[in-house]
């Protein structure tokens, strides 16, 4: 009997989101934000069913995944967001890596390597990037320098009752306005590619929505699970009412309760918040969590799926994300994101082929 959790990964639901992003912001082109190993779902398995699906341009958040895609994808467009460091000049050079610039400091580094990068402007965010007043030397840069990009990023565009999104977008294009060098421009992450045609620029670069989730899980955009968590079940017991459940005896039957035991946890990514907030997927149907989630086990109350006929035993498989408990849904039971519940999968995970 299998012991481990097993994560299926879609990809026909990976094109089938990135087909919907594409396709919302034609004519603009779309690339993909693939860092932080593809939000968790791995970028041995997204970038080349992305790059089939026809992008072109990635974007990672360290030099050294972009190291990993271009050994992937040899001919692929691959910004670094977080700049240039002092010594890393050559290592972007040796693998046609192109920083995003920003900063001066940055800018002076490139100088002289014609690294073809992205220049980042800091419209609102306030984490990195340009100010808007420094139109002046980045024109006088890029008099000297081959340049690829011009962009900034979105604070709030998930929030659709936010103006925040508008008045960056009026400041990017006014920095536009304010470049001697005609260069394509780039705004809009999922949130900015969904929101608006104005928006879209030349390019955009989303991240979330192409592997599932959705900008701001209370308003769901009902993209296509990529992930599918699977996790057997290793014991099957029932129990009367009035015993306790798990670490703490968090829970306590109420009834005569048919409890479920699955072999994963929070060392698989499994947010130990959700004890007695989510649910798992039995055969498709939906049956509480129960008790504290613990590092390797949780528990699930299956008595109704029993009584109504379901048939489960020792090996079965039960779904703890997928089509029936979606990404986003689970985001809002732990009051996080998509992103994090992602980028937080363990390395624990058996990963069948299809």
């Amino acid at each position: 009997m299998h012991r481990r959790p097993r994560l299926f990964r879609s990809a026909d639901a990976l094109v089938a989101n990135y087909a919907r992003l594409r396709d919302r912001a034609l004519p603009a082109n779309c690339a993909a934000s693939i860092k932080a190993n593809a939000y968790g779902v791995g970028i041995e398995f997204a970038a080349p069913v992305l790059a089939e699906a026809g992008c072109e341009t990635f974007f990672v958040a360290h030099a050294h995944e972009g190291v990993a895609l271009r050994k992937l994808l040899p001919d692929a467009e691959i910004f670094v967001f977080h700049g240039l460091g002092d010594d890393a000049v050559e290592l972007f050079r040796f693998h046609r890596l192109q920083p995003v610039l920003n900063s001066l400091e940055d800018l002076q580094r490139a100088a002289g390597h014609r690294l073809n990068p992205a220049i980042h402007f800091d419209t609102g965010m306030h984490r990195l990037g340009l100010p808007v007043e420094a139109s002046e030397p980045v024109n006088r840069w890029m008099d000297r320098e081959p340049c690829a990009l011009v962009m900034s990023h979105l604070a709030s565009a998930d929030d659709p009752a936010d103006k925040t999104a508008d008045a960056q977008r009026v400041a990017f294009q006014k920095i536009i306005s304010q470049l001697n060098h005609p260069i394509r421009a780039s705004l809009a992450n999922t949130a900015g590619t969904l929101r608006s045609d104005a928006f879209h620029f030349d390019l955009v670069r989303p991240g979330i929505g192409l592997y599932g989730g959705s900008p701001d899980p209370n308003y769901p955009e009902n993209f296509q699970s990529v992930v599918h968590w699977h996790a057997p079940v290793l014991q099957l017991a029932e129990l009367a009412a009035g015993v306790s459940v798990g670490y703490g005896g968090q829970f306590t039957t109420t009834r005569r309760t048919h409890v479920a035991t699955l072999a994963t946890g929070y060392a698989d990514g499994y947010l130990r918040c959700l004890g007695d907030r989510a649910a798992v997927s039995v055969d498709g149907v939906r049956c509480p969590l129960i008790g504290r989630v613990s590092m390797d086990l949780l528990t699930v109350d299956v008595t109704d799926f029993i009584r109504a006929g379901g048939v489960l035993r020792e090996g079965s498989w039960c779904e703890l994300m997928g089509d029936t408990v979606t990404l986003d849904e689970i985001a809002r039971q732990a009051g996080t994101i998509g992103y994090e519940l992602l980028t937080r999968l363990g390395s624990r995970f058996e990963l069948p082929a299809g």
